[in-house]
């Protein structure tokens, strides 16, 4: 799933992370090399990548994680099988109850 560039252009405007000229320009350079317009602001200094993400989390409604920093058993990461969770990027971290 990911964020539509008008709306995370709403958003970067609103929270005042990235000048609307600098929006546009990464957008028009991102559309002309077939791009993410994120990953274009990421690549240019204009926003770091966990606030990229943590932005398009806040969008979509999903909760943030940063997996650096958390310690995931066998367990837990079996509980979605492997081929799904690298065809679908999702990964299971953490089981809450029984």
């Amino acid at each position: 799933m990911r964020v539509e560039p008008q709306q995370l252009k709403a958003f970067l405007l609103d929270a005042g992370l990235v000048a609307e000229p600098e929006f546009d320009k990464a957008l028009k350079f991102a559309k002309k090399k077939n791009q993410w317009v994120g990953d274009v602001l990421v690549s240019r200094g204009l926003i770091s990548q966990e606030a990229l993400i943590r932005l398009e989390a806040y969008i979509l409604g999903v909760p943030f994680v940063n997996l650096e920093k958390e310690k995931v058993s066998p367990e837990v990461l079996r509980i979605i099988p492997e081929p799904i969770a690298r065809s679908h990027n999702i990964v299971s971290f953490r089981k809450k109850g029984k």
